[in-house]
C-alpha cells in the first residue's frame, strides 16, 4: 500500500512528471460496488498507481480534492446554475 509520503508526492505531480504508461484507464478499472468505501479506497491504494491521474478515451485527467464537505453533485449543480 502507498505510504502517506508517497501519496503527497503523487498529489504534487504534474502532467510532465507522470509516466503515461503508469496511468490507470477508467474504462479498465474494475471496482466491486458491493465493497464498502474504505475497502474500495484501500484497493485503489494497493494498486500502487497514482490515484490522482486517470485516463479516459486517451485523455489524461488529474483529479484534485478540495478541503470541503461539499459533494461533487453539489459542485456540479453550482456550475450548472452559474450565469456566464
Amino acid at each position: 500500500m502507498l505510504s502517506r509520503e508517497e501519496l503527497l508526492k503523487m498529489r504534487e505531480m504534474t502532467f510532465e512528471d507522470i509516466d503515461p504508461k503508469e496511468i490507470q484507464d477508467v474504462e479498465k478499472l474494475k471496482i466491486d460496488v458491493k465493497k464498502s468505501k474504505p475497502e474500495k479506497v484501500r484497493e485503489i491504494l494497493e494498486s500502487g498507481k497514482n490515484p490522482y491521474f486517470l485516463k479516459y478515451k486517451g485523455i489524461t485527467i488529474k483529479i484534485g480534492f478540495a478541503s470541503t464537505n461539499r459533494t461533487i453533485e453539489e459542485a456540479m449543480q453550482s456550475l450548472v446554475q452559474m450565469k456566464w
